[in-house]
């Protein structure tokens, strides 16, 4: 069975926060708030987001480790990011680090590994053959599509294809 995060629970402060910038953002988005404001509002917004809607990965909260199985060697990593991800979260360093599971949106027991069967319904080559092929033959333009699209599918392009390679 899947658990929520465990940090996850917010405290008293954090839940006053929350209740008063979901108020205020009735009427004032966060964006148009002055910067410490909207900051805190992003803050207490990703405090309820964790509350409410992550569940783990993984069976037991254990796995995102501990200050004491991953102790913080260098305290520069308390203003700085490590750069394999550790010690992004202080109280569980192993969180969002390389090579551990992002969070989920639904519970573990809900999304059940699809069958082989499930994963070719519907079978892509169909679905393309239907979508991709021209009625009688002739030519149907795109009329949604103009050059901007155009133009940044070959930015994307190029930024795929000409990038440095470390």
């Amino acid at each position: 069975m899947a658990i929520k995060l465990s940090s996850s629970k917010p405290t008293f402060f954090q839940r006053v926060f929350i209740r008063i910038f979901r108020f205020t953002n009735r009427f004032v988005e966060w964006h148009k708030l002055p910067p410490l404001l909207g900051a805190l509002n992003l803050s207490s917004l990703r405090t309820e987001l964790r509350a409410n809607n992550l569940h783990d990965a993984y069976v037991s909260g254990a796995s995102q480790g501990n200050t004491i199985e991953e102790p913080m060697d260098d305290n520069r990593y308390l203003e700085a990011r490590h750069s394999d991800g550790k010690f992004n979260s202080l109280d569980m360093p192993l969180m969002g680090c390389s090579g551990m599971r992002f969070g989920r949106n639904f519970p573990r027991p809900i999304c059940q590994k699809p069958t082989e069967e499930n994963l070719w319904k519907p079978n892509p080559r169909l679905v393309s053959e239907r979508f991709m092929a021209r009625k009688d033959g002739r030519f149907i333009p795109a009329t949604s599509l103009n050059l901007l699209a155009a133009a940044w599918i070959q930015f994307q392009t190029h930024d795929w294809f000409q990038h440095e390679t470390v």
